[in-house]
């Protein structure tokens, strides 16, 4: 078979599947989402200077973590229930939850301001941390009561506004440098929040007050999320955010602001294509879970394409984001793009395994997932605290911690694959063969 037949073929299959429509239909408009702010970087990256960034990205780090705790993980049971009196019990149950966890967080840091006495600047960032992951929140349980009803276009709405609102209010908030970044980022999630919770039914019982009987009995029987995502999500997030901690103290604010700016903006693409493949994908997957060999063949043919699809534009960054940042950004990021050059392995990984692992939820593998990632956060903790250390060079540290990137989500994918009944050989020689595309490119960087 030629080459052109090969990808007609694939664009012929695409048009006639209904989960691959789904998964083009969000990611148009997780495209327009995500491309909003790549825009508005690009006056960002001239009205802030990268030690304002660095510190924008810390307490939006802090605030993130905070999130993940606030509602239990219960927006995720949002997906696996069955009826819409269900997705109201598990949303309002959730939503009590962040509630009381933010308040709880708004007292400790109005506490923790009147005994340390910080600055002006570190005051204001820690007071919206608890406002940011309030409402942070309670927008992923509208994200995913859409995401089980399959209302992708209504998600997609969210998602762009969100991403318009947030460039929109961080560039008219220049004025106030050193937080204006962060403040931008809070008031455009409550904005988002208030418009969309009157749009889903789902949230009509988004509200403070008592958890009912009907909300305990769900949430007994969804405990594994609470009682395992948990600590694995934030053993996930920690550990992809460790350098936001660390860069700091070992190289510090500017370094920190030039591997922040560049691993936020190439993330891009890989965010892009895990939203879109795994909202749509898990709910395949919840459907054909009784009917193997159907999911065997979808996961199969979902991992061929990703392959496909990323490996030739993440080569292209690997060997030429240090021309492409200073194209784009201008020569103060040269250095941003040159990190990148050694991030892009790691996001490549993370494109193919980060999708496919929605497969652990419904198998509700979730006690897997949690081992996997606290070894995931003590490889790269040993990988970072080698190149502060030991090797004190930041190029060095990144390269370690790529490579702990690189090897974890490799097994994150093989793993998938595996509860997915794929067979793990043919899939290997596959992705061996799609490797070979890189070496042209190889060889035209020699060349020049």
């Amino acid at each position: 078979m030629s080459l052109s037949s090969y990808f007609r073929n694939i664009i012929r299959r695409f048009n006639q599947s209904e989960f691959y429509k789904n998964i083009a239909s969000l990611f148009t408009g997780m495209v327009l989402a995500r491309a909003v702010p790549f825009l508005f970087a690009l006056a960002i990256a001239r009205l802030y200077a990268p030690e304002q960034f660095g510190d924008f990205v810390l307490y939006l780090t802090i605030a993130s973590v905070l999130s993940i705790i606030s509602t239990g993980k219960y927006e995720k049971a949002i997906i696996l229930v069955e009826t819409s009196n269900e997705r109201k019990l598990i949303g309002s149950f959730a939503q009590k939850i962040n509630a009381a966890v933010n308040l709880i967080a708004l007292a400790v840091v109005g506490l923790s301001i009147l005994v340390w006495q910080p600055e002006e600047s570190e005051k204001i960032h820690l007071l919206l941390v608890p406002f940011y992951a309030y409402f942070f929140s309670a927008i992923q349980l509208i994200r995913n009561i859409y995401i089980s009803k399959k209302q992708f276009n209504r998600l997609s709405v969210l998602e762009i506004t969100r991403a318009i609102l947030t460039g929109v209010l961080q560039c008219s908030f220049f004025l106030f440098p050193s937080t204006g970044l962060f403040l931008g980022a809070v008031i455009a999630q409550l904005f988002t929040f208030f418009v969309f919770s009157f749009r889903v039914e789902e949230a009509s019982l988004f509200r403070l007050g008592k958890f009912n009987m009907e909300e305990k009995a769900l949430a007994q029987r969804y405990i594994k999320f609470p009682k395992f995502s948990i600590l694995s999500e934030v053993m996930n997030f920690v550990s992809s955010q460790l350098p936001v901690f660390l860069f700091k103290p070992f190289f510090g604010d500017k370094m920190l602001g030039l591997y922040s700016f560049s691993h936020r903006y190439i993330s891009v693409p890989v965010q892009l294509l895990s939203i879109s493949i795994s909202s749509v994908y898990i709910q395949n997957a919840k459907t054909l879970e009784q009917t193997p060999a159907k999911l065997k063949e979808l996961t199969y043919s979902l991992f061929r394409k990703q392959v496909l699809l990323g490996i030739i534009p993440f080569a292209i960054l690997g060997f030429w984001g240090q021309q492409l940042f200073i194209i784009f950004f201008g020569e103060e990021w040269a250095f941003s793009g040159y990190l990148a050059q050694f991030i892009a392995p790691w996001l490549y990984f993370v494109m193919l395994g980060s999708p496919l692992s929605a497969i652990l939820i419904v198998k509700e593998k979730q006690n897997v997932s949690m081992w996997y990632n606290i070894f995931l956060l003590i490889a790269r903790i040993a990988s970072l605290l080698v190149g502060g250390l030991i090797l004190k060079d930041v190029v060095s540290t990144l390269i370690l911690y790529s490579l702990s990137g690189v090897v974890f989500f490799a097994f994150l994918t093989i793993y998938s694959l595996f509860l997915a009944g794929v067979n793990l050989k043919q899939a290997g020689v596959y992705f061996l063969k799609m490797v070979l595309l890189i070496i042209p490119i190889a060889l035209l960087k020699i060349w020049l």
